[in-house]
């Protein structure tokens, strides 16, 4: 029989080893209460345990304000990291000063903690290192905080987290909007002690569509993690090592017991739609609307068989030569089925001409693209012309469409709301897609959706189809 003893080491050893007992059990050391436990919180230990094991090195969580972000990715993981390993070296970034030195000393208060020295006694507090804005141990190991544009020299780092980087008030403002992002990509990537090995992990409501969020997802190569108060599609989400999925269904609250629907409508209609729709549902919108609806797409968990595709087709948007440093390149792949059209991948850079041309014939050849679609515009021109020399058979469409990018792009919108269109449920390049169909023609790019009309565009054409049934 096992006593009380026994089963407390036990649980302490399941602390030490798995961070999201750790956070459980450690809640109420801070805030003097249980906590109440949601499948959010599963998801989000999970992806801190894969950025542990070094599978993931830049994690994007955008969630709801209050909903345990900031304990569990500032606080309690800070404290288990350094109880891991007393010689890591952590830095923690939000918005201002006085909020950070909280975080800090909220931390300090869990290390302090007779129950924290249980579980880690090999982490030991070095007095001569603690201040507002530093926990330091006698390894070396730190938890250093700072905010938004402070400066950073002389402190390196192995993992940086950056927790609500930008004030609520602010978020319409873009100097701030800017700033901030100009400060990120300045001053973090040159902190790590070691670059290759260092993990950066962001965590914020959203608050505009051009915040440090919205740039980390157009940036892409990073591993997002939405959480909206009310779930707009069914969404699978990792919460156990073996790969075993929660699933939450479309319209499914994140947290009943915080906010239920009549709670969350009442806070839509206080705080107006385009807040709320930013700050709760993670959705932020720019003035004037969108074309593009979410509850319009039909959504894939597989890729559709070979024996329902009549075709594969890409479509290039490529950018003015020049232009490189602003507008991308790129390339959607397409599967035309009986249903519609099924997104299958997403290719996007900024290449040299020369690394243009190589990438349609490598693109073709991964997906066996029997339809290529090439506008005679911007660079397209000179590829138009390089394919041509070497006889390639593609779909080129010589003479782009005499309307501007809104009006096509309104006009094949009806595709959307028909349910021709279909994106997957998953995919790394998705949250960039996503992000600029449902903001444009806000967006600060365009180059995706324009690749999307133009294959949409391009189905309208009698010849179109005559190339189909010649494929058929």
């Amino acid at each position: 029989m096992t006593d009380a003893l026994d089963l407390q080491r036990i649980v302490d050893g399941l602390c030490r080893s798995d961070f999201r007992s750790f956070a459980i059990r450690a809640f109420p050391v801070i805030e003097s209460r249980q906590l109440d436990q949601s499948a959010h919180i599963d998801i989000i230990c999970r992806l801190l345990e894969k950025v542990y094991a070094g599978t993931v090195r830049r994690a994007l969580v955008c969630i709801p304000p209050r909903y345990l972000k900031t304990y569990l990715i500032s606080l309690a993981y800070t404290a288990w990291l350094l109880g891991k390993n007393p010689a890591a070296r952590i830095i923690c970034v939000s918005y201002g000063a006085q909020l950070t030195e909280k975080f800090s000393a909220d931390t300090l208060r869990l290390m302090r903690s007779s129950w924290y020295r249980r579980i880690f006694p090999g982490t030991v507090l070095d007095p001569k290192k603690q201040t507002v804005t530093e926990i330091g141990t006698t390894a070396g190991g730190y938890r250093f905080a700072t905010s938004i544009g402070a400066t950073l020299t002389g402190r390196g780092a192995d993992i940086i987290i950056i927790d609500d980087p930008l004030k609520a008030n602010e978020a319409h403002s873009p100097t701030a909007r800017q700033n901030c992002v100009d400060w990120f990509n300045s001053s973090i990537h040159t902190r790590f002690d070691n670059p290759k090995e260092g993990k950066i992990i962001a965590v914020a409501q959203r608050l505009h569509a051009e915040d440090l969020p919205g740039h980390l997802i157009e940036i892409g190569s990073w591993e997002t993690l939405v959480l909206p108060a009310i779930n707009p599609v069914q969404q699978n989400y990792d919460i156990v090592a073996d790969g075993l999925k929660a699933r939450f269904d479309a319209g499914r609250i994140l947290q009943p017991s915080r906010h239920d629907e009549m709670d969350l409508a009442l806070l839509k209609k206080e705080m107006g739609e385009h807040d709320f729709e930013a700050q709760f549902n993670q959705r932020p919108i720019l003035p004037g609307g969108a074309i593009f609806k979410n509850s319009w797409i039909n959504r894939d968990d597989k890729r559709p068989g070979p024996e329902k595709i009549e075709a594969i087709i890409q479509s290039w948007d490529t950018a003015y030569q020049g232009d490189e440093t602003n507008s991308y390149t790129v390339c959607t792949t397409w599967a035309k089925c009986p249903d519609g059209y099924h997104l299958l991948d997403v290719w996007r850079d900024r290449p040299a001409f020369s690394d243009l041309l190589k990438q349609v014939y490598a693109l073709k050849a991964k997906w066996n693209a029997t339809i290529v679609i090439v506008e005679k515009a911007a660079s397209g021109i000179s590829l138009i012309e390089e394919i041509n020399k070497d006889g390639l058979v593609l779909w080129l469409l010589y003479k782009g469409p005499a309307k501007g990018k809104v009006e096509r792009a309104e006009q094949q919108s009806v595709k959307f709301e028909q349910g021709l269109v279909w994106l997957p449920r998953e995919a790394d390049w998705l949250p960039a897609y996503e992000s600029e169909l449902f903001q444009f023609p806000h967006s600060k790019f365009n180059d995706q959706v324009d690749s999307t009309v133009q294959l949409l565009s391009a189905t309208d054409a009698h010849t179109f189809h005559h190339r189909l049934k010649m494929l058929a």
